[in-house]
């Protein structure tokens, strides 16, 4: 079994209504090798949980000349260094693609 079988199994569980052990027993999959995957599957989405980098929001200061003048928005720098910038207008976007990024269990 790989990870798509298990979320594919997961998925069945789930629609078939019937108790854990009685609806394993009836497709011939051990309770022990559910157990496995399951745990296996919770650990990896905690430690990708864990690796979400802190997100903060500066304001630009009034005292900075035009020439010096940050960019409006929302810049957000990622552990592997790689910048991400959302000008002013695109908070609904950002808030969008971190939401659906946050349901995936990934970012």
């Amino acid at each position: 079994m790989n990870r798509s079988e298990f979320e594919e199994l997961e998925s069945r569980v789930q629609q078939s209504g019937l108790p854990l052990r009685l609806y394993l027993r009836q497709i011939g999959v051990s309770y022990s090798t559910y157990h496995y995957w399951s745990k296996k599957c919770a650990a990896e989405k905690e430690s990708l949980k864990q690796e979400l980098a802190p997100i903060s929001f500066k304001q630009p200061t009034a005292e900075l000349t035009m020439g010096e003048q940050v960019p409006q928005g929302v810049s957000l720098l990622f552990p592997n260094g790689l910048r991400a910038h959302f000008g002013c207008g695109s908070e609904k976007l950002l808030m969008e693609l971190l939401t659906h990024s946050l349901e995936g269990g990934h970012v």
